[in-house]
């Protein structure tokens, strides 16, 4: 079974139904409430106009022009949103993954998805493919907001999660998550501001896991299930 990160998925929606269930039924607090991401301060993206909003779109026009069909065949997998999908033959976990490994990330996943929900709401910007029409995805076209990205904040933050469970391969996963992140570009259905916005959203969301006592309970947990 696929560890599916919901929020990745819907593109900053509220976390699967499954994931719902199993934190109802855990009957756990969030590690990080994500009601803080309502009102906390955070950039906005660039006004609709402006020459900074110029620039993201000939970013994406650029990639448009020069990406290749196996880059967008790359970013068609990456767009799929799971932990195979995303750490494939890289991942630290046995396959197939424990059971205590995948609630450990669907419970993340609800957290965080309805935290990058909340600032999606909180912003409304447009995918560019529906505020401009010479925007052509070569990925499925995603539902909701630009910003920030849903996937690149799924893939920094838990590039970072995994860099706490294993200290050594933290640059080595997050690496991998900017390659995810520029996959959001190369497809067509983000902006680069929205990739680094999910990089802003990833490093504050993980500054308070930090501060979470459950978390780090479950990290040291984590450390134990890693395959041998």
């Amino acid at each position: 079974m696929v560890l599916a990160l919901a929020f990745c998925a819907c593109g900053g929606e509220l976390a699967s139904p499954a994931a719902r269930a199993l934190h109802h039924y855990l009957s756990k607090p969030a590690y990080v409430d994500p009601a803080a991401f309502k009102t906390a301060a955070f950039p906005p993206p660039p006004a609709a106009d402006s020459e900074a909003q110029k620039a993201d779109l000939a970013l994406v026009l650029d990639r448009q022009e020069k990406r290749t069909e196996a880059e967008c065949a790359g970013a068609r997998v990456t767009a799929g949103a799971g932990y195979r999908f995303f750490w494939g033959d890289k991942s630290p976990f046995p396959a197939p993954l424990p059971g205590e490994v995948k609630d450990f990330f669907r419970r993340l996943d609800y957290d965080a998805g309805e935290s990058v929900t909340a600032l999606k709401d909180r912003f409304r910007r447009p995918r560019p493919f529906n505020a401009y029409t010479e925007v052509r995805p070569c990925v499925k076209k995603s539902a909701g907001y630009s910003y920030p990205s849903g996937h690149s904040s799924c893939a920094w933050l838990f590039a970072l999660v995994l860099g706490d469970i294993i200290p050594a391969r933290r640059a080595e996963f997050i690496k991998r998550a900017d390659e995810i992140a520029m996959d959001r570009v190369t497809g067509g259905v983000h902006y680069p501001s929205d990739v680094a916005a999910g990089k802003v959203f990833g490093d504050a969301f993980h500054a308070e896991l930090l501060k979470s006592p459950a978390y780090l309970g479950d990290i040291e947990r984590m450390k134990t299930l890693l395959a041998k």
